[in-house]
């Protein structure tokens, strides 16, 4: 049964929340009016998604995102931002900070659902036991190691490099990586994925050299460098 937790001070945005998953049983739903003490909420609900505006009243839902990430505790719960920011660089700063999808206001009940349903799709699986040395990509449960240490990708991040390692030293195409890994094609951009990108070379730290630019093509990993 998945749990929502709601970071929202706008009353009819929290009815149009709540309206969307009505429309599907199953749901359990907690809103959170401001973001104070977000972590204890977080560690006492334990939710399996955050639906967060960024326009809160007297605070920036990127602020409360940072916190989120910034702690072992909660990071790696999926984080769905809420806003009515709809240009390209705003989602780009979004998805760069660490969400996993990015939803304009106003928005219809049947896309939320949507979104919230395959956020889930793709979200935490537990970590498997894994090669002490180089990457590894389990597909099964949707995680990346290197070394044996959990590289903590975003699960649009992980489909990126497992389309990427699946692939050993070949180029493909931005446009092939975006479609592969967004099930909205209409709202996904370069921007955005150039965006994940710089979040799975930071991850990699040393060896982020290995996943490569091709100009005019898109990206390649490359094994040799790993």
């Amino acid at each position: 049964m998945p749990r929502v937790l709601l970071v929202e001070d706008d009353d009819s945005a929290a009815r149009a929340v709540e309206k969307s998953l009505r429309m599907e049983e199953g749901f359990v739903l907690k809103r959170l009016p401001r973001p104070e003490r977000l972590i204890s909420n977080l560690l006492d609900f334990k939710p399996d998604l955050i639906v967060l505006d960024i326009g809160l009243s007297g605070f920036d839902g990127r602020e409360a995102l940072r916190e989120i990430r910034q702690n072992p505790s909660v990071n790696d719960i999926p984080v769905i931002f809420l806003t009515g920011l709809s240009g390209e660089k705003d989602k780009a700063l979004g998805l760069n900070m660490g969400a996993d999808d990015y939803v304009t206001k106003p928005f219809g009940a049947l896309e939320l659902l949507a979104r919230i349903r395959a956020v889930l799709r793709r979200g935490r699986f537990r970590a498997p036991k894994t090669p002490k040395s180089g990457l590894f990509v389990d597909l099964e449960s949707r995680e990346a190691f290197w070394d044996g240490k959990p590289l903590n990708l975003r699960p649009r991040e992980f489909e990126i490099l497992a389309l990427l390692a699946s692939s050993p030293g070949k180029a493909l195409d931005r446009f092939f990586l975006i479609e592969r890994t967004s099930p909205y094609e209409s709202t996904a951009s370069p921007r955005s994925l150039d965006a994940h990108i710089k979040n799975i070379r930071k991850k990699l730290g040393k060896k982020a050299s290995a996943l490569e630019t091709i100009p005019k093509v898109g990206y390649r990993l490359n094994f040799d460098a790993l």
